[in-house]
């Protein structure tokens, strides 16, 4: 994409796990501009409220409830920019919609759900946990999309289903009517092979869904034309095209991330911190394994080296929790902006906890367990929110650290910066904490980077760039600003 163009304008559909939205982007002079047309929560659902009979236990999206608010979205972004050219998806990784003759057959499960962490043994008696790995090359999670479809085994509807999408291929489904999967949110199934880059025949013929998976397509493809009938419904009188992104939220992230050099690593920080770093082949050593790495592949056959690790989801469930407490006592309403103005203030925490523990997994009461973390590691319980606030910033900055340091360790470098992007890149306490943990450098934003990887693929298509992740990074570094971070040398790692 070169410094002068200037063409039409793109519609990104960006699904977060707290949040979604719909962002018109467009090139001009060189700069890719980001508009937001609607935004609009998101979040887990007990699946009863969805579903007359079903356990109070179970946790599902609001799908059908997703998909109105992306119809509302769409509809704002074609009456400001009636000169759309195309549309991509992006989402969160792992779940998915079972269809019967193109009808979704009950609701999109969630991640969180407990049925997951209870399917573990019943996949690892036949596949063991080592030779998962050697396969898909993922860090072992109980939610991955392997464990949630053998936990499909004590229903029926997966019996009953013709079609397997993953979230933004269903949405794209539903724009299209053409049913594909992406490679980049394959990728994190656990159902595609590392190694030959296809699903995994052994895998997918155990779990029974052979019949039931689409065929892959690539960022920058065309998945299908909008359909008829929603053009009509949106005003569109010109053709728009769907175009498959780096579907996988991380992977559409990682791609505008404005990487220094081979020696970076990257967190996407949002609900979860994705630390990792960007190689050419995949890590599938047992060190690997064991120290919890992922291998997802990312845009131009790159592979994300990473591990997941608990990001703000702590930040915003101590915020909820505290909001329903004090509902309750008629208070005011807590906001998390000013409990980090307050936090920064504080000394630094003299216990951390650690992010990553399963206590920390499923939502609710989370500043209860938080308080009993700090306590069982030796500390008092925080006298204060800010306080309680602190600590949660500081283990994050902690574990964001050794993390980076570790990707770098394992993919065969010295660590040289960590580039920080997402919601998270806003929390300055959180970067400069990074940094002097880490002793290296750091650099935030942007922002909205999976906006803009999802964008950006979709604006190389129609102007037939190259499609590599260099470039795209060139295009953000003139678009964003950049805040640096620099370490303090008389602090150590944690």
């Amino acid at each position: 994409m070169s410094q002068k163009e200037t063409g039409s304008p793109v519609a990104a559909i960006d699904l977060g796990a707290t949040s979604g939205r719909v962002m018109i982007g467009e090139l001009v002079d060189g700069k890719v501009q980001l508009t937001l047309c609607h935004r609009f929560a998101n979040g887990p659902a007990p699946l009863d409220q969805l579903e007359d009979g079903a356990s109070t236990q179970a946790l599902a999206w609001d799908i059908g409830g997703v998909w109105a608010q992306i119809r509302i979205g769409l509809k704002r972004a074609f009456a400001l920019r009636p000169d759309i050219a195309s549309i991509g998806v992006d989402s969160w990784a792992v779940d998915y919609a079972l269809l019967k003759e193109g009808q979704r057959l009950g609701q999109v499960r969630h991640y969180r759900d407990p049925r997951n962490e209870q399917a573990v043994p019943d996949l690892e008696s036949k596949f063991s946990r080592a030779e998962l790995f050697e396969r898909n090359g993922l860090q072992y999670l109980p939610f991955n999309a392997v464990y949630q479809l053998q936990a499909e085994h004590s229903d029926s509807r997966l019996a009953q289903a013709d079609q397997l999408l993953l979230v933004p291929d269903y949405v794209n489904w539903l724009l299209t009517g053409h049913a594909r999967c992406e490679w980049t949110n394959a990728s994190t199934t656990g159902l595609l092979n590392q190694r030959t880059e296809s699903w995994d025949e052994d895998l997918v013929q155990h779990l029974g869904v052979g019949d039931l998976l689409a065929p892959i397509i690539h960022p920058g493809q065309e998945v299908g034309s909008l359909l008829p009938e929603l053009a009509r419904e949106f005003g569109v009188s010109n053709p728009v095209s769907v175009v498959a992104v780096a579907s996988h939220d991380t992977a559409s992230a990682v791609a505008a991330t404005p990487l220094t050099s081979e020696k970076s690593a990257y967190i996407s920080c949002g609900t979860w911190g994705l630390v990792g770093v960007e190689l050419g082949e995949p890590v599938l050593s047992q060190e690997a394994q064991e120290a919890g790495f992922t291998n997802e592949l990312g845009l131009d056959g790159s592979v994300r080296f990473l591990k997941n690790v608990t990001g703000t989801f702590l930040l915003s469930e101590s915020v909820s929790y505290w909001n329903q407490q004090d509902k309750l006592a008629a208070g005011p309403e807590v906001q998390l902006s000013g409990l980090l103005t307050e936090a920064e203030i504080l000394p630094a925490a003299g216990v951390l906890i650690d992010p990553q523990h399963k206590m920390f997994l499923a939502p609710g009461q989370m500043p209860v367990r938080i308080n009993e973390a700090i306590v069982a590691a030796g500390g008092r319980a925080p006298e204060s929110r800010a306080e309680l606030i602190r600590v949660v910033i500081e283990s994050l900055a902690a574990s964001f650290a050794r993390q980076a340091r570790e990707a770098a360790r394992l993919g065969g470098f010295e660590l040289a910066d960590i580039h920080i992007v997402g919601g998270g890149s806003q929390g300055e306490l959180l970067c400069q904490r990074t940094a002097d943990h880490a002793q290296v450098p750091v650099i935030a934003g942007p922002v909205e980077c999976t906006a803009l990887g999802n964008v950006m693929v979709q604006l190389n298509v129609i102007t037939q760039g190259t499609n590599k992740a260099e470039d795209l990074r060139t295009v953000v570094r003139r678009s964003v600003d950049l805040r640096h971070y620099q370490p303090d040398s008389a602090l150590k790692l944690v």
